[in-house]
């Protein structure tokens, strides 16, 4: 029986034990703790490559613009040097079809003046032949026939001039056809020209890509390749870790202040060195759970609080994966 009454006294004191930690150890103010966490992201290979090197090993602090792996991918290259060489022949194609253009505009040019010479000889000649008539008539009063003449005249100048001036509209219409013909043509190179250099401008972008810099300050976490390896696409090379936080969970113990809302402002600061403080914003709430082991009061006995996410500004100074306090 003695036995007996001691194991319930020692099960009364562990009891009363753990209400006094659930309910002293936050006791005092509205203040809760909490843990700084990072989501560490990883980087991926955008294609197949090789890879080069490695400028970086785990645990390596990087800053914004540091170099961290180069690849390199033959076929991204073969590519590129394909466009180029499309876009060269598309330029020559162009400037063929321009010089034959000029062929063809001089060749219209010249048979138009060929038929302005022609035209304009007969033309003349029978101006000639009027006049000619007209001279020998002088004053005297024309006879019937030589009226007859001189109209007859006349009327094969006016003939004349019209079917020149057809043939010279004929000509202008060829001349204006293979004119826009050839800007159709041009217009639907530089079409294609468009496409490619765009293309090339992507490729050309990816091949950059594949010199990957580090985006932002940051801790290495792991390095997934060595050089000289060949990795297919979405490969993931390595993963970083952010700095400083990009997160906080604290946690709420007992049933004291727990009218905490979404959206609420909070100040968070760090319980070592009291200087380093940030804003944050309340977003969200999660289960009740054992608090992680940095947080525990007691090694045999477990704390259990309710989880209060806790969103805070990406350039903040507090130190990652350690105790802080949210106010």
């Amino acid at each position: 029986m003695d036995h007996k009454h001691s194991f319930y006294w020692f099960a009364g004191i562990l009891i009363v034990s753990l209400l006094l930690v659930n309910t002293q150890f936050f006791k005092g103010n509205t203040s809760f703790l909490g843990v700084s966490y990072s989501d560490a992201y990883t980087i991926n290979s955008d294609r197949a490559a090789t890879v080069i090197k490695t400028y970086v090993a785990p645990g390596k602090t990087i800053s914004a613009g540091d170099t961290l792996i180069t690849l390199y991918s033959p076929e991204l290259e073969l590519d590129i040097e394909k466009l180029r060489k499309e876009l060269m022949l598309m330029e020559s194609e162009i400037d063929e079809k321009s010089e034959l253009l000029e062929s063809e505009l001089a060749l219209f040019d010249s048979e138009k003046q060929q038929r302005e010479q022609e035209f304009s000889a007969d033309i003349n000649l029978l101006t000639q032949r009027l006049a000619l008539q007209k001279k020998l008539s002088g004053n005297e009063t024309s006879s019937s026939d030589e009226s007859n003449q001189s109209n007859e005249l006349q009327l094969q100048i006016e003939s004349l001039k019209q079917q020149l001036s057809l043939e010279l509209q004929a000509i202008g219409i060829r001349v204006n056809d293979i004119t826009q013909e050839h800007l159709f043509d041009v217009s639907q190179i530089r079409a294609r020209q468009e496409l490619a250099r765009q293309e090339l401008d992507w490729k050309e972008r990816m091949v950059d890509n594949l010199t990957r810099v580090a985006q932002a300050n940051g801790v290495v976490e792991r390095v997934y390749v060595k050089p000289q390896e060949q990795v297919d696409s979405f490969t993931p090379l390595l993963s970083l870790n952010p700095r400083h936080p990009t997160s906080i969970v604290g946690y709420l113990v007992g049933q004291k202040d727990r009218n905490k809302q979404l959206g609420d402002t909070v100040l968070v600061r760090s319980s070592e060195q009291s200087s380093l403080t940030s804003t944050g914003v309340i977003t969200g709430f999660g289960s009740v759970v054992a608090l992680p082991t940095i947080l525990q009061n007691s090694s045999s006995i477990t704390t259990f609080g309710l989880e209060i996410f806790v969103e805070i500004p990406e350039d903040n100074p507090l130190p990652v994966g350690e105790k802080v306090i949210i106010e």
